[in-house]
């Protein structure tokens, strides 16, 4: 039998334990792809609470948490989630965060920060949320809500217009590059599939090759979107339009700050945040990016999407409806 040393407990803690201490909930970001998802985040990342998560963790996702997100883009609802998945993506995040306080993660933040102004160097370890973006959650907002039940949600919804636009662009720059054709899957839930250039039996539903696809998918998934998102707790969920985001950026930012109710010590940096004018990344033409579409897609590509928004009206309805409930007045 081990012998008490007096003191000894009470200068280790509690019999050697650590001290009990309460961690923040991740906070998700989704949207459809080009919809400014990686817009956002890197705008919240300059706050001291909000550390961004890698990238996408497209890879991480499919080995850690029970959700493919590489390939096959599969749905996933609140009954496909597990403790399992949970404790592995937790873990996860845990080790990038403990990863990120070193001095080698300080100079690549700082690298960062100086050539492109992305997020900050200094952050505040002991409040600090992971906050993971990733588009191919756009399926699975039931799930992650299922994984992490506390967690808060952020929706992105950007015109179906400028979306399509900007959307064809980065297929037509991805085919190019990789000679590979992005699918639209049977299964009504089911996200972008990836398929090679030689699979031409799926032509009709791929693009490039059939525009009507993207306008499609659109429809698709922010529908789906809409209705897993009502399923969140009220003060765990929020949508926002990335047209008021670009319209009105400062009145914008504060509602989402206000939503995620950080520590009030950081309340100056958030009013910096606000304040400061964001940069957009305009790859296909300079001017306004809510624009750029009218002059990017063709009139035959216009009437595409007019008759697909017509042949699904009701889902567009809805999209609609529940994106105003989120606008600021």
């Amino acid at each position: 039998m081990i012998k008490k040393i007096p003191g000894l407990q009470k200068l280790l803690g509690t019999e050697g334990e650590l001290p009990p201490q309460i961690v923040e909930m991740p906070l998700f970001i989704t949207g459809t792809m080009r919809s400014g998802t990686t817009l956002l985040v890197n705008k919240l990342s300059e706050h001291p609470q909000l550390l961004k998560i890698g990238d996408e963790l497209n890879h991480v996702w499919t080995k850690n948490g029970g959700a493919s997100c590489v390939g096959i883009c599969e749905h996933k609802s609140k009954v496909d989630a597990s403790s399992y998945y949970t404790y592995q993506m937790t873990n996860y995040f845990d080790r990038y965060v403990n990863e990120s306080k070193s001095f080698k993660r300080s100079m690549m933040r700082a690298y960062w920060y100086q050539k492109r102004k992305i997020g900050r160097i200094k952050y505040d370890w002991e409040n600090i949320i992971p906050m993971n973006k990733s588009t191919h959650l756009m399926n699975k907002i039931g799930y992650v809500n299922g994984l992490f039940s506390g967690s808060k949600i952020i929706l992105i919804i950007r015109d179906i217009y400028g979306q399509s636009s900007s959307q064809k662009y980065h297929f037509d720059t991805d085919y190019k590059a990789r000679g590979m054709y992005n699918y639209v899957p049977d299964n009504p839930k089911g996200c972008w599939t990836r398929i090679k250039k030689t699979d031409q039996h799926h032509s009709d539903k791929a693009y490039p090759g059939n525009f009507k696809v993207i306008p499609q998918m659109w429809l698709r998934l922010n529908n789906l979107a809409v209705q897993e998102i009502q399923h969140v707790p009220g003060e765990q969920r929020l949508i926002v339009s990335y047209e008021d985001l670009v319209k009105n950026q400062e009145k914008v930012l504060e509602n989402v700050f206000r939503f995620l109710n950080l520590k009030p010590k950081h309340d100056e940096a958030v009013r910096e945040i606000c304040e400061q004018e964001m940069k957009f990344k305009n790859t296909t033409t300079t001017g306004n990016p809510l624009d750029k579409w009218k002059t990017l897609l063709s009139d035959e590509e216009i009437q595409q999407i007019k008759d697909e928004i017509t042949n699904n009206q009701k889902a567009y309805d809805n999209i609609q409806n529940q994106l105003d409930l989120y606008r600021i007045k």
